[in-house]
């Protein structure tokens, strides 16, 4: 069993001590996201999980028990969002100076290859168009430069309250990467501006030794640079840990999605950052 903690709210940041305590029970209650009065019973002794993919924003809690993890018996590794956005837009998230010292201090305890770097989501809207992204993203690659080895980009979705929460954060006219609704005309590529600047970002990252990597995206971008991630990653597991996962499909992910099955023990709604732009507020 692979374990996502968690897409749906920061555990690491947030929720360590808790998470470190229901390891050690071996087990964990999980709200049904979708009937509050049911819930699941996880199974979380380290013979029962081959490997345990971290979800954060501020990985020092994370990187102050790595070791402890270690010598518990969990393989792990953590996907880290940095994006430099405004606190208006990410309220309860790390300024990239912290940020970025936190993701090195990541990287010192558990090596660059697990310490995955996220520029998710690229949300372009008034005060944040394509030049802003082209210099916020050099100044972080430079920055993690030898601390990561890949970056996962992903377009901004449209979600329920999304248009709303980023007019009332002060950045309105959103443009959203993905048709609204599934089944929707295809495209080739992205909307303006993303196909030119999503091509700049992947040669960024490529000069700092990064591979830039698509998350869930519903188009071809390897004419830009950048080839279809997975972010619960069985091919990476595997050159990790030497676990072989096999090439199944999380069914309950986006159609995009590259992710092995996995489960999340995480809550929606229950994250205190309030990002503007995020899926998992309620």
């Amino acid at each position: 069993m692979l374990v996502s903690a968690s897409r749906r709210c920061d555990l690491p940041a947030f929720r360590m001590g808790w998470l470190m305590e229901r390891l050690r029970e071996g087990r964990v209650e999980v709200p049904n996201p979708y009937d509050a009065r049911r819930s699941r019973l996880v199974g979380l002794a380290p013979a029962e999980v081959e490997c345990m993919v971290f979800w954060t924003r501020d990985p020092r809690p994370l990187a102050a028990r790595a070791r402890e993890l270690e010598e518990l018996g969990y393989r792990f590794y953590a996907q880290v969002t940095i994006t430099g956005y405004p606190p208006e837009l990410e309220p309860g998230c790390l300024r990239p100076p912290e940020a970025v010292g936190a993701f090195a201090a990541l990287a010192e305890a558990v090596g660059p290859e697990r310490a995955l770097w996220r520029y998710d989501p690229i949300l372009v809207a008034a005060g944040l168009d394509a030049d802003w992204h082209r210099r916020n993203f050099a100044a972080l690659a430079a920055a993690l430069e030898g601390r990561t080895r890949r970056v996962t980009l992903s377009l901004l979705d449209e979600y329920a309250h999304t248009q709303g929460r980023l007019e009332r954060a002060g950045f309105p006219g959103a443009v959203f990467g993905s048709p609204r609704k599934p089944g929707a005309a295809a495209a080739a590529l992205p909307p303006e501006p993303y196909p030119g600047l999503l091509a700049e970002l992947a040669s960024i990252a490529r000069s700092r030794g990064i591979e830039p990597l698509a998350c869930a995206e519903p188009y071809d971008l390897s004419g830009l640079g950048i080839g279809r991630g997975a972010c619960v990653d069985p091919a990476l597991i595997e050159a990790l840990f030497g676990v072989a996962i096999g090439s199944g499909k999380d069914r309950g992910q986006r159609p995009g999605c590259g992710c092995a099955p996995s489960v999340d023990i995480g809550e929606y709604g229950s994250c205190p950052a309030a990002c503007a732009y995020c899926y998992a507020r309620r």
